[in-house]
């Protein structure tokens, strides 16, 4: 379910893979934080949104994302790693959400 949610509302040029257990990465091709980072906390929000819906017999879940865009300042590694940072900063505020690096 999640998966497909993340084929839906991300682009074909995305490439979104899954790394193990509940974990997803999706990198997003051509894509920088100034023109893109409303886009993908809309993306993120509409994920959420559609994951509440059970009417399919299966339990709402809701995606926690970390973001790091090539262009981001300041990285500390390499880009996986600061995503990770990231996404860290949701889980430990609960969840459900986003977070930009």
């Amino acid at each position: 379910k999640v998966a497909a949610s993340l084929r839906k509302h991300f682009r074909d040029v995305d490439i979104i893979c899954r790394i193990g257990g509940d974990e997803f990465v999706v990198i997003m091709t051509r894509v920088s934080s100034d023109i893109h980072t409303d886009i993908v906390a809309e993306k993120v929000d509409s994920i959420n949104e559609e994951l509440k819906i059970t009417d399919d017999g299966l339990p709402p879940v809701s995606i926690s994302v970390g973001v790091a865009f090539a262009d981001r300042d300041n990285p500390e590694g390499d880009i996986f790693k600061d995503a990770d940072t990231a996404l860290y900063r949701v889980k430990n505020g609960g969840g459900n959400g986003y977070s930009i690096y």
